[in-house]
């Protein structure tokens, strides 16, 4: 059977809503396929390279998807960016087995590095065949920000209720430690220059991915709910650090979720305070609890000090099949990376 693969365009939206939902065994309302959502991932603002792949049979059908989150590698050593990509939204039809591999292989010629953050099971296994690499994973942390509203919401059920209650005591029992330095969160309407000198001060000690004003920004545009915009200063007002923060609901509970936090040091104390102002700063958004991404050991560290407790972690794997990329420097990502921002 012919299969032709192509940008997305705008009337392929409703079909293509349809597509992810049946395929990832979602309601019809999930969010992450919505119109709205899908348009603002990959449609706006309208750019040169596509950012979305679909594959289409005789009949005109959707049979395949792939979504391009393009984005480059900053990092020790390296004399310039490295352009990197990574797959959202990578699903084929049961009917048309091959197509997935087909949209891999059309997606890894956008960019020499490519790399995968959790996943499916079968789509770690795709890609694994596909010269992907594994990478030491990035770790999701929790924190309990209300708990006497999250012990109520724990569930009718006892299960539920036992597990609110052992959640409870682990944070009672590993209360998060005052810090030491000085910072200040600064609320903005936007990104600025500044934040590209954070990026440049943070690759010194870490591969981090490229966070221009206009990505940073594009996030503060979902279309579902705000996220917020911070800079961290120093107390000479300097700015030492970004942060993006959202609220979620979560049932009968609200998630807040640290979208993105980098700071331009590799200091686990000064990453302690900018956790706690970022999980101060939640609260008063009116989140329940708290959760953030951790790699480096420094932001585990931090995240510890700041009274998180590790959750999981996520399947880290690499692509470099030309070896453009530093392996003696740990890897950040946060969850600006794939789609797990609002997700």
């Amino acid at each position: 059977m012919t299969v032709d693969i192509r940008p997305l365009a705008v009337d392929d939206l409703p079909a293509l809503s349809r597509f992810l939902t049946a395929g990832f065994h979602t309601p019809d309302d999930a969010e992450f396929a919505a119109v709205d959502v899908l348009r603002w991932k990959y449609l706006e603002p309208a750019r040169p390279e596509p950012r979305s792949l679909v594959a289409i049979d005789e009949v005109g059908a959707i049979v395949g998807h792939v979504g391009l989150v393009p984005t480059a590698f900053a990092g020790p050593g390296l004399s310039a960016p490295v352009p990197a990509l990574h797959m959202i939204d990578w699903l084929g039809s049961r009917e048309h087995r091959s197509v997935g591999a087909s949209l891999m292989r059309r997606a890894h010629e956008a960019a020499p590095v490519q790399f995968g953050l959790g996943g499916s099971d079968a789509g770690r296994s795709v890609i694994r065949r596909g010269g992907y690499e594994p990478m030491p994973p990035v770790t999701v942390h929790g924190r309990i920000l209300s708990p006497l509203r999250w012990l109520r919401a724990g569930g009718a059920s006892p299960r539920q209720a036992a597990r609110a209650a052992r959640d409870l005591a682990r944070r009672l029992a590993r209360p998060p430690r005052p810090a030491t330095v000085r910072l200040e969160l600064d609320p903005i309407p936007s990104f600025g220059p500044e934040a590209l000198d954070v990026v440049a001060a943070a690759s010194r000690h870490a591969v981090v991915t490229a966070r221009t004003p206009e990505r940073l920004d594009a996030l503060l545009r979902y279309p579902r709910r705000p996220a917020s915009a911070y800079l961290f200063r120093s107390p000479d007002g300097r700015a030492c650090g970004l942060a993006i923060l959202a609220t979620l609901p979560r049932g009968r509970t609200t998630l807040g979720r640290v979208v993105d936090l980098l700071l331009d040091d590799a200091d686990a104390e000064t990453w302690h305070a900018a956790l706690l102002l970022a999980s101060a700063e939640l609260k008063r958004l009116g989140a329940d609890s708290a959760q953030a991404f951790a790699s480096p050991p420094w932001t585990t560290e931090a995240l510890r000090r700041a009274g998180f407790q590790m959750r999981h972690p996520l399947d880290f794997s690499l692509r470099d099949r030309r070896a453009l990329l530093p392996r003696d420097a740990p890897t950040y990502l946060t969850p600006i990376e794939a789609d797990y921002a609002f997700g």
